[in-house]
């Protein structure tokens, strides 16, 4: 017997077949030899074997044609192999299409993720930014206050040191600090920052011009 009847590799389903396949390479004098030698062997293989039996001149035709029955068999065998095989690949390739898709919703909410953080950071970033502003304008305001309240004392201070003899008229106090004032701002000792560079001077100047306008004598 050529084809086993309980061979789940040899690729037939129905057992009429092989019982009859068996009976034709028996009826023509071949064997099992031709079957077991090919079974596990390419369809390339195969072919050749079969070539070198049919175009021999010794062969009988009848052992041709138990040959032929054979290489039917195994041919059946190896395209059941062959699917086999792409069956074993087309779930390996959906295997990987599984995991590339696991890999790809993994990816993407790591994205989203990353997103919604660069835009809180981002939030707090402005809000950070417009605080530091804010602060820094308090800063200049209480900076620029704190100027005017010294120079305003000194001047008070001043002013009351001129009802004493010796003391230089108001005018030329008011001038003095002034020129002390305009001195001071152009070497940064009363500078705030870029920004409120001019903004001190000309309150400071409006209030010295004020206090020219109205001497102690009228106080």
């Amino acid at each position: 017997m050529a084809v086993d009847l309980k061979d789940p590799k040899s690729g037939f389903r129905h057992c009429d077949v092989v019982l009859f396949i068996n009976e034709e390479v028996t009826r023509n004098g071949g064997g099992p030899a031709f079957y077991l030698t090919f079974r596990s062997r390419p369809w390339k293989d195969i072919e050749d074997g079969l070539k070198s039996v049919v175009v021999d001149a010794h062969v009988p035709r009848t052992i041709k044609r138990a040959c032929a029955w054979s290489a039917l068999a195994l041919g059946v065998r190896v395209a059941t192999r062959q699917r086999q095989k792409q069956i074993q690949r087309v779930q390996q390739l959906y295997s990987q299409v599984e995991e590339h898709e696991e890999a790809t919703w993994t990816l993407a909410t790591d994205i989203r993720r990353l997103r919604e953080e660069r835009d809180e950071v981002l939030s707090e970033l402005r809000s950070a930014r417009d605080n530091l502003k804010q602060v820094l304008h308090e800063r200049d305001t209480l900076h620029r206050r704190l100027i005017e309240f010294e120079l305003s004392q000194q001047l008070l201070a001043e002013s009351q040191d001129a009802d004493y003899p010796g003391t230089p008229p108001w005018s030329l106090i008011v001038k003095k600090h002034r020129e002390a004032l305009a001195t001071g701002l152009q070497n940064g000792q009363y500078a705030v920052s870029p920004k409120k560079t001019q903004t001190a001077p000309i309150t400071v100047l409006e209030t010295l011009h004020e206090a020219e306008e109205f001497p102690a004598s009228t106080m």
